[in-house]
């Protein structure tokens, strides 16, 4: 409250100061070059803001002006309407007359402002509303399905000898659907936890996170026979789970669409103004100009789950991670030829 009075005084000085020095330029006119021509114009720009600031209310500052205006050139031709009177008394309407426009637009503007506010705290609201219910829709989907799993084992092992192929057959398809269900729900409960149990940014070793995604990777890098690269990582404040999700994410989608030859996979970094470019080039099988913006698509997928495995939310999961940080990801890439995931990221504008 204390902070709008100073504001508002500070408005209050500033359009008196803006009235005092268009009144000494207009009487230093009428001394110097004896002309009425400019009489006026000095009055616009302390209206205009005061209209703009105040907007019905400032009206006042135009309203007064041109009274002056109009009584000043009365008194200085003795009360009689002479044409520079009348012109002045014209300039005084002209004057009003902004002033309304002025104070109308700013108005409108005002209520657009506030109903866009209003539009932006629903849509808030409602996204945190949104993340909360899927992120309790699929801890509460898990349990059901892990009952489906394991009845369906149980109904297999105790009745194996009773029956027949087409039943173990369907039991067999139940099992695998609700494993691939869990599945689903365990990545969308991922996409979900970005921005509801996110943890609050501490400076990290870079590196140290990029070896904890490489541990976990172990396997598919020891199987595909990878050779990955990077270079000198800063130390930054991140939030040091979502990282290892980031990096981890970006190099198994590498390995894991790869050629017949080894994955070769180089890390690279650059800073940038207030910020750092991350980039993650592979030489894989490539992606089409056509799918590059839809990749980070939530359950968008380019091949079918027979080709590739996976549900399409690994790409989704790094673009809210890197928004997290006031950047952005895209990749560049050549069918055949592999692909180059880029990241920006501005640890000073992280959204907690």
């Amino acid at each position: 409250m204390n902070s709008k009075f100073k504001e508002e005084r500070m408005r209050f000085v500033i359009i008196l100061i803006l009235i005092i020095i268009s009144c000494l330029l207009i009487y230093s006119i009428e001394l110097i070059l004896r002309t009425s021509i400019l009489v006026a114009h000095f009055f616009y720009f302390p209206s205009i803001l005061a209209c703009l600031w105040w907007k019905k209310k400032g009206l006042i500052v135009p309203i007064f002006l041109a009274t002056i205006l109009i009584i000043f050139h009365l008194i200085l031709d003795y009360g009689v309407f002479t044409l520079e009177t009348i012109n002045n008394f014209l300039r005084g309407i002209s004057l009003v007359v902004v002033g309304i426009v002025v104070s109308s637009l700013s108005e409108q503007i005002s209520r657009r402002e506030i109903e866009f506010n209003e539009i932006m705290e629903d849509l808030k609201r409602s996204n945190e509303d949104l993340q909360q219910f899927a992120y309790v829709a699929s801890h509460d989907l898990q349990e059901p399905l892990r009952a489906i799993v394991s009845f369906s084992q149980l109904l297999e092992d105790k009745y194996q000898d009773k029956i027949d192929t087409d039943g173990k057959e369907f039991i067999h398809f139940i099992t695998e659907g609700a494993k691939k269900m869990n599945t689903l729900i365990k990545d969308l409960l991922s996409y979900s936890r970005i921005t509801t149990h996110a943890q609050p940014p501490k400076l990290t070793n870079l590196e140290m996170i990029l070896q904890d995604a490489l541990f976990n990777l172990h396997e598919s890098i020891k199987e595909s026979g990878a050779v990955i690269t990077y270079d000198k990582m800063p130390i930054l404040k991140v939030d040091k789970t979502q990282f290892i999700q980031l990096f981890q994410n970006l190099l198994s989608n590498a390995i894991k669409f790869r050629r017949k030859e080894p994955p070769r996979i180089h890390i690279g970094l650059k800073k940038i103004n207030s910020g750092w470019l991350f980039s993650v080039k592979d030489n894989g099988i490539g992606i089409e100009l056509e799918y590059f913006n839809k990749l980070f698509n939530i359950f968008y997928r380019l091949h079918t789950k027979e080709e590739y495995s996976g549900t399409g939310i690994g790409l989704p999961i790094c673009k809210k991670i890197v928004q997290r940080y006031g950047g952005k990801i895209w990749v560049e890439s050549k069918f055949g030829k592999g692909s180059t995931f880029f990241f920006t990221i501005f640890p000073e504008k992280i959204k907690d």
